[in-house]
């Protein structure tokens, strides 16, 4: 019951909160980023995975992009896919697509570039990474590292790391986590990373991801919470916690942005690791000599993204047929 009523407090805190969306604009265009999801290659042994940016853009025909990553190096993008055509809303052309790069894994962006066609350029400062904190642990979430739909439920990859924020050795495994819908209704993981002990100070080796599957269709992914509904509990909210990094971390502190931008503001989203490697760098502008552009490299992105669907579809086969056997099994 406790649980229960823990649950219906978080659907009415999630049901309130209003994400916004990134976004810039030349004066005449504006590029809305809604988010983003990274997807794994066929090839286990690849570095590279694959970044699906979901833009609109409104008050332009078409526009080009660019991120670059906390290195300054600059990746352009491989394909464009539309999800809505191009039209006119509320007197204004616009549309919705979504833009493939392809990326070394686990990079992580300052921002991307945009440039309308016929306008001026314009960056949108990235998201920060959220984290969430108690006296005991440290969580940073990293985002959606695989996503998977068949005709019955979704299945949902996440990436995060944890940090031992008390005195005491901290034993971790995927069933401290919990990934909540917009209504507040808690899924369990069902897949994940190998238990470990993080000694006081100490974070885990690498990032590692957690996975939840059996989630319907009609959930959104609003929540992920550590040991929820324990006292320590801790909570990080997936849409109003996604702000934009502060143009100090993107810039540099002393640094003086060279291309126009307009993002909401990223409030006090408190720094970590990567985002102050973010922040050593200076204007992208300033050093866009020593950025590297990889639209060499994305020439068989195409064949990529067809393997990688391969692959999706054979696993999302494998989760429709898990499903399948547990109905069986709870039905006997």
């Amino acid at each position: 019951m406790r649980l229960f009523v823990l649950a219906l407090l978080l659907a009415l805190l999630l049901g309130t909160a209003q994400a916004v969306p990134l976004q810039g604009s030349d004066g005449n265009a504006t590029v809305v980023l809604f988010g983003a999801t990274r997807t794994p290659l066929d090839d286990e042994n690849s570095t590279d995975e694959i970044l699906k940016v979901d833009v609109a853009l409104v008050g332009a025909e078409n526009a080009t992009y660019e991120l670059v990553d906390q290195n300054d190096k600059t990746y352009s993008p491989g394909l464009y896919k539309p999800l809505q055509p191009a039209g006119y809303l509320n007197g204004q052309l616009s549309g919705r697509q979504l833009v493939y790069f392809l990326i070394p894994k686990d990079d992580l962006f300052k921002l991307i570039k945009v440039t309308p066609k016929d306008g001026l350029p314009f960056a949108i400062n990235w998201w920060a990474t959220p984290k969430g904190v108690n006296e005991n642990v440290i969580i940073r979430y990293y985002g959606i590292t695989d996503w998977l739909i068949n005709p019955d439920e979704q299945g949902i990859v996440m990436q995060l790391r944890v940090a031992n924020n008390g005195t005491k050795d901290l034993y971790l495994a995927p069933e401290n986590f919990t990934l909540l819908d917009q209504w507040g209704w808690p899924y369990r993981p069902t897949l994940g990373f190998d238990p470990e002990v993080i000694g006081p100070g100490m974070a885990s080796e690498t990032r590692v991801l957690v996975g939840f599957t059996g989630v319907s269709l009609i959930s959104r992914p609003a929540a992920l919470a550590y040991n929820y509904g324990a006292p320590d509990q801790i909570i990080i909210n997936l849409e109003n916690d996604m702000v934009a990094l502060s143009d100090e971390k993107v810039y540099g502190a002393n640094a003086t942005k060279t291309v126009s931008a307009s993002a909401p503001a990223a409030g006090n989203a408190p720094a970590s690791s990567s985002d102050q490697s973010q922040a050593q760098a200076a204007s992208a502008g300033d050093q866009a000599n020593g950025t590297t552009n990889t639209t060499t490299k994305l020439s068989s992105l195409k064949e990529k993204i067809a393997a990688s669907k391969a692959r999706l579809a054979g696993t999302q086969e494998s989760l429709h047929e898990s499903t399948k056997n547990e109905s069986q099994n709870s039905a006997a």
